[in-house]
C-alpha cells in the first residue's frame, strides 16, 4: 500500500477518535512499526506488510499512550523506555527537574533522592546533567521499578552517573530514615 494513502488514513481515524496530533502519531506509528526512522517515510513506495501498524493504530484509537506503543518516551536529554505499568513523563516533570537541577547547580555532590519515580525520569535527568549527584529512586510499584531499572542500567551503560534504585514505600518512616541517614 501507498505509504501517503496509509498515512492519510490512519490520520483521520486518528483524528475521529480525538487524538491531538493524528498525522504526527500516524507517522511515528509508522515508522516504529518498519523499524525506521520518521524521515525515511518519505522515501517509501510502498508498505507490504500493514498488520504491525494496524494493530499499533487500532491500540492508539483506543487510545493508549503513543509512548506505551512505541516503548519510548523523552524526557530533557533523554530517551526512557516505557510501557504498561509505568506512567509517560509529563512536560511538567521536565520543569521539576529543572528545579532540582538548579537547586544543587553550586553543590559537588547533592543528595537527591527521588520518591516515587515511576520511570526513573527526575533521578536519571539529575544523574546525567549533574555527574556529581548521588541519587537514589524510590519506588514501591513492582512493575514501575522494573522501567525504572531498565533506565537506569541504560543510562548507567551510557556513562551516566548510576542511580540507586530501591523498592520501597514512600510513606515508610524507617525507609525515610535511611534515606536521612539519622
Amino acid at each position: 500500500m501507498n505509504p501517503r494513502t496509509l498515512l492519510t488514513g490512519a490520520a483521520a481515524r486518528l483524528a475521529a477518535a480525538g487524538v491531538e496530533s493524528p498525522r504526527v502519531d500516524a507517522e511515528l506509528l509508522l515508522a516504529h512499526a518498519l523499524g525506521v526512522p520518521r524521515a525515511r517515510l518519505i522515501t517509501l513506495d510502498d508498505v507490504a506488510d500493514t498488520a504491525r501498524f494496524e494493530s499499533l493504530l487500532e491500540q492508539r484509537v483506543a487510545r493508549v499512550p503513543l509512548q506505551h506503543l512505541t516503548g519510548r518516551a523523552a524526557f530533557r536529554h533523554l530517551e526512557l523506555s516505557v510501557g504498561p505499568g509505568v506512567f509517560v513523563p509529563r512536560p511538567e516533570t521536565e520543569q521539576i527537574a529543572g528545579w532540582v537541577l538548579d537547586r544543587v547547580a553550586d553543590l559537588a555532590t547533592p543528595v537527591v533522592v527521588d520518591l516515587g519515580t515511576g520511570s526513573g525520569a527526575i533521578a536519571l535527568a539529575v544523574a546525567g546533567e549533574h555527574p556529581g549527584a548521588q541519587v537514589t529512586a524510590v519506588e514501591r510499584d513492582a512493575d514501575a521499578i522494573a522501567w525504572t531499572r531498565l533506565n537506569a542500567d541504560a543510562r548507567a551503560a551510557a556513562g551516566d552517573t548510576p542511580v540507586t534504585v530501591l523498592a520501597g514505600d514512600m510513606t515508610d518512616p524507617q525507609l525515610l530514615r535511611d534515606l536521612d541517614g539519622t
